[in-house]
Parts: C-alpha cells; sequence; structure tokens
C-alpha cells in the first residue's frame, strides 16, 4: 500500500478512500476489501506507534547532552564579543595616532608627482627642440614613414607643452610639416587610388599615417575627390560616347556604375576609413556626384520628356530606372546594418536621387490630365441620335479602362503620394467626358424642336431611356472608384505613418515616398486629405465629378418628362379652345342628361391611349436588372416624382413621374377655360373621370389638383360654396369663374 499520501499537507481522507475503491479488488468485494484495508491501517498504526516511542527514547537520552553543548557554546560567544571589542579599541586607537602621518605621506605623494610631471615636460621640451632640429633632414630623405614618425613624436611633445609662450607657433610650425608630409604622400596617394592598391597593406600604411598625425578627415577628402573626378568623367562619356543613345540608357549606365561603385568601394572605405561609416562616406560621395553631373540629370530628364511623344510615360520609365537603384542601395544598407537608415547622410541620398524628378511630380496632374483627355479625341458623337447613345455606351468600359491605368501610373510614378493630383486630373478629365454627354442632351432637347418633328416619337423616347442608363452607369462606376480611392488613401496613409507611426516607416528614407517624392505643399495637401477622409465619415475626393453626373441625371430625367409631355401637349393644349365648353348644343345635350350617357371627347382618349402606351416602352429595361436607370432615376430629381425611391421599382416610378406631368399639364389646360356652360361642364367631368380611369388602370393615383377639379366641377351650384370649403383659393376662384358662380 502507498502510504505517501498520509504525508501530504492537503491530505483529504475521502478522495483517498475513493480513489483507493477504484481498484478492480474493491469493485469485486467492498466489504472484504475495506475489513483488509482496515487491518492494513491498523498495522502501519502500530509500526509508526512503536517508531515513535523508540525516537522519544533516544531524544530523552539526547537532551543532556545538547544542553551541556549549548552552554560550553554560549561561554565562547562572550569571550568572543570581549576580543572584538578589545580589538576595536585598538583600530581606533591606531587610526588616531596614524592620521597625522598619513597626511604627510598624501603630501609628499602629490609632490613627487608633480616632480614627475615637470620632469615628463622637461624631456617633451628637450625631445621636441630635438625633432624640430633635424625634422629637415628628414624630409631630404624622402622616408614618409621615418618623417610620420618625426611628426608623431613631435604632435606628442607638443601636447605636454600646452602651457608655454610660443605654444601658438610651434602648432603652426607642426601644421605645416604636416602640409608638407601630404603634398609628398599626395601623388602616391592618387597612384594608389588608380591601382586599387589602397586596400591592401599600402592603403592600411597610409591610413596609419593619417591616423597617427590626426588628419584622417584630410585622407577623406582625397579619397571624396579622387572617386567623384572618376564618377563625373565617366558619366561624361556615357552622355558623349554614344549620340544615338536615349536619356534612359545614359541613365542605366551610370545607375549601374553608381552601384558598382557602391559596392567595390565599401570594402575599401571600411579599410581606408574605419573610423567614419562606410555608407556616411559613400552617400556623400554621391550626394556631391549627383549634384554637379554636367550635364545634369535635370536637364538629361527634360530633354528626354520633350522629346518622347507620351512625356508621363517618358517620365515613369525614368524613374523606374532610378527606382531599381534605390532598392538596390536599400539591400545593401540593410544588409550592412539596418540602423544606418536613420543615418542623415543616407536620407540626404535618397532625396538627391529623386531630386530631378519632384519637379515633374508637381505637375503630374497636368500631365495626367492631357494624357487621358488625348483619349477622347477619338469620341466624336454623330447627327444621329441612336448612333451617338451608342457610341457614349461603347465609351463606358474604356474610359473606366482608362482610369483604371492611370491610377495605375500615379502608384508607379509616386506610389500613391500623387493621389491629390491624380484625383485633380480625374477632376478635370470626368468634366471634359461629361461635356459629351451634355452634347448628346443637346441633341434631344434639339430633335423637340418644332422644325425637327421626328417621325417616331417612341423610338427617341427610348433613346433617351437608354442615354440616361448611360449616365447612371457612369455614375454607378464613379461611386465605386470614390469609395477603391477612399480605401487606398487610407492604406497610403497608415503606410506612410500619419494615423499611427511604425518604426519602419520612421526610420527608412527608401519607404518615406511623401518626404522624397513631393514638395512641401504637395505633401501638406496629401496631409490634409488623409485626415479629411480618416475625420469625416462622409468625405467624398470626387465630389465635383459626381455632382456633375448627378446634375446630368437630373437633366436627363427633364429630358424624358419633356419628350413625353410634348406628344401629349398636341392634345392638351386644344382644351382651353374646344368649342363645346361654349356653344349651344340645342335639344341634343340638356342639362339634366345623365353622365354615364356621355362619352369622353377625342382629345381625352388620345392622351389616355398615349399613357397606356408608355409601359410596353419602358419594358424593354425592365426585362432584366437595369441598376444604371435605376441609379440615373435616384439621382435625377424628375418632376412631379414622388416620395418613393425610384429604386424599388422603375416602371412604376417612371410612369407616375410622367402620368402625374401630364396630369398638371391637363389641370392647367382645364383652368385656362373662359366660360363653361352646364352641359359642357358635364362633358369635361365625363373627359376628367376617364383620365381618372386611365390613371387607376395605370395603378396611380389622380393628383390632388385634378381631384380637387373634378369634385369642383361636379358640385351643383347650390353646393359649390360648401364643396370649395378648404379647398386650393386659386383653383376655386378659376373654376367659380369658369361657371359664373358666385362665392362667398
Amino acid at each position: 500500500m502507498d502510504l505517501s499520501a498520509f504525508s501530504k499537507d492537503d491530505f483529504d481522507p475521502k478522495e483517498w478512500i475513493n480513489k483507493t475503491f477504484q481498484c478492480p479488488e474493491a469493485k469485486e468485494n467492498k466489504e472484504e476489501f475495506a475489513t483488509t484495508i482496515v487491518v492494513k491501517l491498523q498495522s502501519f498504526i502500530q509500526e509508526v506507534n512503536i517508531s515513535l516511542e523508540k525516537t522519544a527514547e533516544q531524544v530523552n537520552q539526547n537532551i543532556p547532552r545538547i544542553a551541556r553543548e549549548i552552554e560550553v557554546m554560549q561561554n565562547e560567544a562572550r569571550l568572543l564579543q570581549q576580543q572584538m571589542s578589545n580589538v576595536k579599541g585598538d583600530v581606533m586607537k591606531v587610526e588616531y595616532d596614524s592620521s597625522q602621518s598619513m597626511q604627510v605621506l598624501l603630501q609628499i605623494d602629490h609632490v613627487k608627482s608633480c616632480m614627475q610631471e615637470a620632469s615628463k615636460a622637461l624631456r617633451e621640451a628637450d625631445n621636441w627642440t630635438t625633432l624640430s632640429a633635424d625634422v629637415e633632414e628628414v624630409f631630404e630623405s624622402g622616408d614618409i614613414n621615418t618623417i610620420a614618425t618625426k611628426l608623431v613624436g613631435m604632435q606628442n611633445s607638443l601636447e605636454i607643452l600646452a602651457d608655454v609662450p610660443d605654444y601658438h607657433e610651434r602648432c603652426m610650425r607642426l601644421e605645416s610639416l604636416k602640409d608638407r608630409l601630404e603634398v609628398m604622400i599626395s601623388p602616391q596617394l592618387i597612384a594608389a587610388f588608380n591601382t586599387q592598391s589602397i586596400v591592401s597593406d599600402v592603403g592600411l600604411m597610409y591610413m596609419k599615417i593619417f591616423k597617427d598625425i590626426k588628419r584622417l578627415n584630410t585622407l577623406q577628402k582625397h579619397y571624396h575627390t579622387f572617386q567623384k573626378e572618376q564618377l563625373l568623367k565617366q558619366w561624361k562619356q556615357i552622355v558623349e560616347t554614344d549620340p544615338d543613345e536615349t536619356v534612359m540608357d545614359w541613365l542605366n549606365n551610370f545607375n549601374d556604375l553608381l552601384l558598382s561603385t557602391w559596392h567595390s568601394q565599401m570594402t575599401c572605405c571600411q579599410q581606408l576609413l574605419p573610423d567614419i561609416p562606410a555608407v556616411q562616406v559613400l552617400s556623400e560621395l554621391f550626394v556631391d556626384v549627383l549634384t554637379n553631373l554636367d550635364p545634369s540629370l535635370t536637364f538629361c530628364i527634360d530633354a528626354g520628356m520633350k522629346l518622347h511623344s507620351n512625356q508621363l510615360h517618358c517620365l515613369i520609365e525614368l524613374k523606374q530606372i532610378t527606382d531599381r537603384l534605390a532598392k538596390s542601395l536599400e539591400i545593401s544598407v540593410h544588409a550592412i546594418e539596418p540602423k544606418f537608415f536613420n543615418d542623415p547622410h543616407l536620407i540626404l541620398l535618397v532625396k538627391t536621387i529623386y531630386a530631378p524628378y519632384r519637379p515633374h511630380i508637381e505637375k503630374y496632374d497636368y500631365l495626367e490630365e492631357q494624357q487621358l483627355l488625348s483619349s477622347l479625341k477619338t469620341l466624336a458623337l454623330s447627327e444621329d441620335l441612336e448612333d451617338s447613345v451608342r457610341i457614349l455606351g461603347d465609351s463606358l468600359s474604356k474610359i473606366f479602362c482608362l482610369i483604371q491605368e492611370a491610377e495605375s501610373r500615379c502608384h508607379q510614378l509616386t506610389q500613391g503620394c500623387g493621389y491629390v493630383s491624380f484625383l485633380r486630373a480625374l477632376e478635370g478629365f470626368m468634366s471634359e467626358y461629361a461635356g459629351h454627354f451634355r452634347c448628346l442632351l443637346r441633341l434631344f432637347r434639339n430633335n423637340m424642336l418644332p422644325d425637327k418633328n421626328s417621325t417616331d416619337n417612341w423610338a427617341v423616347f427610348q433613346r433617351s431611356l437608354h442615354a440616361t442608363q448611360v449616365i447612371g452607369e457612369a455614375l454607378m462606376q464613379l461611386e465605386g472608384l470614390q469609395v477603391l480611392y477612399i480605401g487606398n488613401v487610407r492604406e497610403i496613409g497608415r503606410k506612410l505613418g500619419y494615423y499611427s507611426p511604425t518604426e519602419e516607416n520612421s526610420v527608412n528614407p527608401f519607404h518615406a515616398y511623401d518626404d522624397i517624392l513631393l514638395s512641401t505643399s504637395a505633401k501638406r495637401e496629401l496631409q490634409q486629405m488623409i485626415n479629411m477622409l480618416q475625420e469625416e465619415k462622409n468625405a467624398s475626393p470626387l465630389k465635383r465629378s459626381l455632382q456633375t453626373f448627378k446634375k446630368l441625371c437630373t437633366d436627363a430625367g427633364s429630358l424624358i418628362s419633356d419628350l413625353v409631355l410634348k406628344q401629349a401637349q398636341v392634345h392638351l393644349q386644344k382644351v382651353p379652345y374646344l368649342k363645346v365648353w361654349s356653344e349651344d348644343t340645342g335639344s341634343a345635350v340638356v342639362a339634366d342628361l345623365p353622365e354615364f350617357s356621355l362619352t369622353p371627347q377625342e382629345y381625352i382618349t388620345e392622351v389616355g391611349q398615349y399613357l397606356m402606351t408608355i409601359p410596353q416602352h419602358i419594358e424593354p429595361f425592365i426585362l432584366r436588372d437595369n441598376p444604371g436607370l435605376h441609379a440615373a432615376l435616384k439621382n435625377c430629381n424628375m418632376p412631379h416624382g414622388s416620395e418613393q425611391d425610384s429604386s424599388s421599382n422603375v416602371a412604376d416610378y417612371l410612369l407616375e413621374c410622367l402620368a402625374r406631368r401630364i396630369a398638371d399639364c391637363y389641370c392647367e389646360n382645364i383652368l385656362k377655360i373662359s366660360h363653361l356652360k352646364s352641359n359642357a361642364c358635364s362633358q369635361l367631368v365625363t373627359d376628367i373621370s376617364y383620365f381618372c380611369d386611365v390613371l387607376d388602370d395605370l395603378g396611380l393615383i389622380p393628383s390632388t389638383d385634378l381631384q380637387t377639379l373634378l369634385a369642383l366641377l361636379k358640385a351643383k351650384p347650390d353646393k359649390f360654396e360648401s364643396e370649395a370649403r378648404n379647398k386650393p383659393p386659386l383653383i376655386v376662384r378659376k373654376v367659380s369663374a369658369m361657371r359664373k358662380l358666385r362665392v362667398q
């Protein structure tokens, strides 16, 4: 039996019993198993008791001995305490007695140090005199190592003699000697640079000499000047060797030269100038070279763009060549030590690399807009409405494909930082594109002129619906682009660290595109746009274009309404001048004739048939889902439109708008009737009732004005005043005058 559980502090009898009774023996016969367990536990308890008794006896036997040992230890502790007290007193006495002696010893040591310094100064003064005396002989020998050793000795001596009266004269003499040494070394140094032996033992020798005489910065200047002259000379050769090569060829070759120089000189700099980071040395060199090229890169890029038929395409290709150079440098710096990304010399180099492109990026909106507008030159409308609608419908996919390509160019040229300029160019382009739709709507208007009677008015109506659909599709695609661009600009802001600065964006100059590509004003505009899109939920970067196409939707809706009304007006304009209202019909029509015996006149039946025909001409546009027409009607603010959402049912909405326009026109013409006899009033009621029945058949409700007119015309003369109560005063006045009734 395992008794280890009994020794634990958190022993739980219930848990132990339950666990013990899980074994197979307990499951077979729990009572017998329990009896066995009890017997075993009693046996163990007896053994423990015996063990406790033996231990207790041993403890009782050992207590006297332990007590004697404790007493001995206490006596020894008291004796040690007394001895420690005596030692402390002796130490305090010695310290008091020797303090005066120690003070004297310190003074003597100070005097000794001063004497040693004075002795050293005298030796160095004597050494300066000795070195100065034979320095000319050493220079005549031409041994630069011996000369350097002499100068180092004089330099060390001069450091000791800083307080002598002629210290400055001696410094000037030493500096002039160093200058002479530099003059002697320069030809050999240039030769070493030319033969690339500067990275060998010869280079280490020169490095040691310049370092010992504290002229390492001068060695860097020599190195910088030599490499700069070589690179400038090679650039001139690249430009002048083959006149047939383009600026792209020049830039490619020169960037290859810069990269090979960067990699080959990295080791040289690390060996020749160990105290200065190689990245710093080469960054300073490349900045100096790039700003002093003859001809300059700015001039070459300008000339290359002028010779190119597509200036923006040329600019992007040139920048992509520079991007490859920057990417290679970034990889190299990262491999050396990522901390150099924060070096100001490297930051300046990146800005200098892209400096020739900044003036052109400032004009990017103009270049992009011209590129887009050039594609519209082939988009020409004809005098034929059907052809013009088809041309604009077919142009949608091409136009928005061009916009997609323009956005791609924006990323290629500015890594997205030029979004403000891109959107500005896009707004100008869409404004010009919208002009073609305005021309189309003018064609429709011209077709409605009295001297241009269309042979097929319903065909013109359907073409106007098709044109409206195309405008709606353009509006939908613009809205989709706006959502996309808002997301893109926010992502650019995140990458540039405008929302939450990241370590990468704060230290890597190769990724700080806004700093290296944009002017101060352009960067401020970008930041303002990013902040606007972050803070304003309803921000609209394409606001002007959207407003333009929404206005086109409104104009298209008005056109459709006018087209339909034009045909109805042919009949409705006759209403005020019909003879039936004023002529005496004799026995043919009597005042008390029941209304159902009257038939509607021809003018209103023509209008009714015209209204009933409208749905079948709308049907081709609703046989399938037509989101373009939905979008256009939703934004068209069509005259006499109801408050219902136009996107719910295009046919119903359009039919209601057109029917309301015709109904209002009908009301206006009825109110122009000057006199209405009683029998004619019944005829007019019959006509209006017929018109209302047509509206009902179309699932439409007559307008309030039409219902008011019908009620006032039906009213008996003696009931007219009560019927007119709470009705529009203008209609009441007109109808009462028409019927020659007096209203109090």
